[in-house]
């Protein structure tokens, strides 16, 4: 087998996420900073801000606060892992460098420290039950071409991998204080122009097996985001609009299969804060849920086709007027800014759409439109 660099020595539990086996891209997940060595460290407090930003790309920035209980400064090995994109023109970077993550950085106690990268292994194999060969390096160092399911004794020479930022972290005694921030690419599929996912269960590794205190705050600073949160991660937390103009309710689960939480939201942010938190999931943060009815819920200024879907919605409420549907698509950017339409037909179709929130004061500025804006604006649905 060709050399890579292969980080040894790590305690990194089976993989938590699901792929969504779709014909989608999955870049990679978030992930907690995590101990790679037992330790009587534990966590005080967190707070998790994603940011969700209109270059396709999302913003987390971690507040962490670790409490050591003994009367000795302690040197601890750190990492954050991030797993391999899928469906991504997959390509193995052996200076475990993922490849879509970028601005990474981690403070403690006000200084910032340094970060080495490498490759670890992972002891599960598989995700969903089916093999993914863009998780696997192989004897030829290049993805698996053929189905592994009728070539099981070779699919057997690949080791499934993560890309790993690790660093030496001195906690001294008592509280210490860590930032860590980084950015990284949205997945997405056929039905989600974006996907965000972070990972909470690895907190579990702390020395206190949960966490004290955390926070969730997810932001849309200068734009309209229109979101879903699975509420298994949070099954009894509260969300709030802390900040901006939005609006939060549940899907059921008896129609959604799973239950969520739906955000519209305005240059703001909603939050949720939960004590003696114990993650049983992952985080995961999708763009407005898939529906019938709703025309419009795919929209999003950066990411979508939504025309396609549009073209869908009008075949399936036998509208044959796709000059209705048009006009709908034209005017997506300014309903997501708040518009207040005076045309009836207009105005009773966008307020029938639970995400739209006119604004009297929005003005039709258009100078922060960004190029998918455009497109919808120019209704180029054929």
């Amino acid at each position: 087998m060709k050399k890579f660099v292969l980080f040894l020595g790590l305690m990194i539990a089976s993989l938590a996420l699901s792929i969504r086996a779709n014909d989608g891209t999955y870049y990679t997940s978030g992930n907690q900073l995590v101990p790679l060595q037992e330790t009587d460290i534990s966590v005080r407090k967190e707070v998790l801000t994603i940011s969700i930003l209109n270059n396709g790309f999302a913003r987390v920035d971690v507040y962490y606060e670790f409490w050591n209980p003994g009367k000795q400064s302690r040197q601890l090995l750190m990492g954050f892992e991030a797993d391999p994109p899928y469906n991504d023109d997959w390509k193995f970077h052996p200076d475990g460098v993922h490849p879509n993550i970028a601005d990474f950085t981690v403070e403690m106690n006000g200084l910032r420290l340094p970060y080495q990268n490498a490759v670890c292994h992972y002891a599960d194999t598989t995700l969903d039950s089916v093999p993914r060969k863009d998780y696997m390096i192989f004897d030829d160092n290049r993805i698996y071409e053929k189905d592994p399911e009728a070539y099981p004794e070779y699919w057997e020479t690949g080791i499934a991998f993560a890309y790993v930022y690790y660093f030496t972290a001195t906690f001294q005694p008592g509280l210490n204080k860590v930032h860590h921030t980084y950015c990284y690419r949205m997945s997405h599929g056929i039905g989600d122009p974006w996907d965000i996912c972070y990972k909470l269960t690895p907190a579990s590794r702390w020395a206190n097996r949960q966490i004290d205190d955390f926070t969730l705050i997810v932001r849309a600073d200068n734009t309209s985001k229109h979101f879903v949160i699975e509420q298994k991660a949070f099954p009894q937390a509260v969300f709030a609009v802390m900040e901006g103009v939005g609006k939060i309710r549940n899907l059921p689960e008896e129609k959604w299969q799973t239950p969520y939480l739906e955000f519209t939201l305005r240059n703001g942010a909603v939050q949720t804060h939960i004590t003696n938190f114990k993650p049983q999931d992952e985080l995961r943060i999708a763009s407005g849920f898939r529906e019938s009815k709703p025309f419009g819920h795919f929209y999003d200024p950066y990411y979508g086709k939504m025309p396609f879907f549009m073209a869908n919605w009008a075949a399936e409420q036998n509208h044959q007027d796709l000059q209705f549907v048009k006009r709908v698509s034209r005017n997506l950017p300014y309903a997501y800014r708040g518009h207040v339409f005076k045309d009836k037909v207009l105005r009773e179709f966008f307020e029938s759409q639970w995400w739209y929130m006119p604004d009297p004061n929005y003005n039709d500025d258009n100078s922060d439109f960004t190029e998918v804006d455009h497109l919808y604006i120019k209704a180029e649905i054929d």
